[in-house]
């Protein structure tokens, strides 16, 4: 019997830490099902999944991403659980803190799924998320923070398209 008893505690031990594991994993679930409520109806039917960690050469302050296919057919929607509005978002928090938060991870989901069916263009795909928080009433704060990530991406995709024009 002396055997068994620590393999009874190992074996105890383990359901709670995947229960733990379970939580969290229902808790961004349910986070992602409320952004997609506030998004719209119709993209819960889109294959949008959560990632836990950012692909190579991610830019900073990334919070979601579109796949692409080799022949450049959109797969399926990345929405990024470290991110800090994801994180300002989980279910449940402070209600008005959280709310602000969802509307602006909703926005996030508007803006990849208008690459996901539109494609890579960034002005476009922000001009969508933008038109999103205005309409769901964002505060100024959150409005300006998504003008400034376009007005930045915009700026560096120039500067390639400027230095070719430049040349002789």
């Amino acid at each position: 019997m002396r055997t068994l008893a620590p393999l009874l505690v190992i074996a105890l031990a383990l359901p709670s830490s995947t229960r733990a594991i379970d939580a969290s994993d229902l808790v961004e679930r349910k986070t992602l099902e409320a952004a997609l409520f506030l998004a719209g109806p119709g993209l819960a039917t889109l294959p949008i999944e959560l990632a836990s960690s950012t692909p190579d050469g991610a830019s900073q302050g990334v919070e979601g991403w579109t796949i692409y296919r080799a022949d450049g057919q959109s797969e399926r929607i990345l929405i990024y659980t470290g991110s800090g509005i994801f994180r300002c978002a989980r279910w449940p928090h402070d209600r008005l803190l959280s709310h602000e938060c969802l509307v602006r991870l909703a926005s996030v989901i508007v803006h990849e799924v208008w690459h996901f069916r539109y494609g890579r263009r960034e002005a476009d795909a922000y001009g969508a998320q933008i038109l999103f928080l205005l309409a769901n009433h964002a505060s100024p704060a959150q409005i300006g923070a998504v003008q400034t990530a376009r007005d930045r991406v915009v700026a560096a995709a120039r500067k390639p398209a400027e230095a070719v024009k430049k040349q002789p």
